[in-house]
């Protein structure tokens, strides 16, 4: 088995706290999903139904796919800005 990229680079700090950065925001992200997004689309049965309160599950799924797009930048860039960093040696 292959150990994690946060783990290999953990005797470099800086590539460290970017892979860990973007370790921790993939994981938010999960988490914003499966608390906010899947709910929502469960009530809605994927938007084939429009319960009583849809206009606020169309607002909760919005803004949790809003957050979870930004973290998942956030991850992407964290990973990048560890990638240039072993460049610059």
């Amino acid at each position: 088995m292959t150990e994690p990229l946060t783990l290999l680079v953990r005797a470099k700090p800086k590539q460290f706290a970017l892979t860990l950065t973007a370790t921790l925001c993939l994981a938010l992200g999960l988490g914003v999903f499966f608390t906010f997004t899947y709910p929502a689309n469960q009530q809605t049965l994927n938007w084939t139904v429009l319960p009583e309160n849809w206009q606020e599950l169309r607002r909760q799924w919005e803004y949790s796919h809003a957050i979870g797009a930004g973290l998942y930048l956030v991850a992407f860039l964290a990973l990048l800005l560890s990638l240039l960093a072993e460049r610059e040696k």
